[in-house]
This record gives C-alpha cells, sequence and structure tokens, in this order.
C-alpha cells in the first residue's frame, strides 16, 4: 500500500478490499476451486488496482467493486488457459516422444517432427494439440494471417511427405 500516494487513498483502498476481498475469492473459487491460486488470483486483482489506483481514482466505489470482480474472473480464466497450455504441451511432447513405430499416428508425428522448425511446431500445435489460430498466433509472436500462411504451406509439404512414404494417393484433405 506504500504506493497509494494519500492517506485517503491508503482508506480507500482498504475499505475495497474489505468489502470485496470475499466476493472475489468466491468467484475465483468457483472457477478455480478452492486453494492458494484462487487466493493469488485475487491478490493479483488488488495488486492491479494498486497499479491503476491513479485511473481509476475518480469511479464511484460500487463501479471499482464491479471492475475488480471482472479483474479477479479474467485473471483465473488466463491461470486455467496458461495451465491448460503447459499440459497440451506437456501431452505434445510425450506423445513426441514416442517411437513411430507405434502406429500410423505416431508417423505422422514422425513426419512433422521432421519438417522444418517454422512449419513443424504451427502444425504440432494446430493439429497435434488443436490450436486455435489466435493461441497460436500469440504464442509465436506471429499475425494470424502469417500462422494460416504457415499451415498452408506446411500443409503442402506434410502431404509431399505423406504421398512419398506411401500413406497417401491422389488427392489429400488434410
Amino acid at each position: 500500500m506504500t504506493l497509494l500516494e494519500s492517506n485517503t487513498d491508503r482508506e480507500r483502498f482498504a475499505r475495497l478490499y474489505r468489502d470485496n476481498q470475499r466476493q472475489m475469492l468466491r468467484q475465483a473459487v468457483r472457477i478455480l476451486g478452492a486453494g492458494p491460486r484462487a487466493e493469488d488470483v485475487v491478490h493479483d486483482a488488488f495488486v492491479k488496482l494498486i497499479r491503476c489506483f491513479n485511473e481509476l481514482r475518480d469511479r464511484p466505489e460500487d463501479r471499482l467493486s464491479a471492475w475488480l470482480l471482472v479483474v479477479t474472473k479474467n485473471n483465473a480464466l488466463d491461470l486455467l488457459r496458461r495451465e491448460s497450455r503447459e499440459m497440451e504441451l506437456g501431452e505434445l511432447e510425450e506423445r513426441m516422444a514416442a517411437p513411430a513405430e507405434d502406429g500410423e499416428f505416431y508417423a505422422l508425428v514422425a513426419l512433422i517432427r521432421r519438417m522444418p522448425e517454422g512449419y513443424r511446431r504451427i502444425l504440432e500445435l494446430r493439429f497435434v494439440a488443436e490450436w486455435s489460430l489466435a493461441d497460436i498466433a500469440e504464442e509465436l509472436g506471429l499475425s494470424e494471417s502469417a500462422v494460416k500462411s504457415r499451415i498452408f504451406r506446411g500443409r503442402k509439404l506434410l502431404i509431399r511427405a505423406l504421398r512419398k512414404e506411401g500413406y497417401l494417393d491422389g488427392r489429400a484433405c488434410i
């Protein structure tokens, strides 16, 4: 609270904390379940309030209460997304480590693994982990149109490799 400039600001913050903390925690628990993750999300929402206090100073307290609930909900959902991505990447790495002779899926993964890195990573995320274009773009720091282009070109390379390996004949629709 030392970031707050005046005693009035510190008192207002303390009142906002006292009046909203329980409701924010209930919302975080509904999304994340009880435990330290929910408590951390609430804590992070109050830290954001302190950082933005000067810009939010003129808002009435009921609007700040609503703002805090939105920040709490968004923080909890962001945490779930990050954890989901980490789990997907862990599962993907496990699958990628399996030998190719364990079936056609692993043969396809082995073909993708041998592709140039710029295409390989995007194809893994799109077709193996089933990520959205927006999530891939965010993860790799690319625009969605760049992701789409790489998927298009990567699919062409993959189709050629599948034909060469004897998995496809004629036109392919992957």
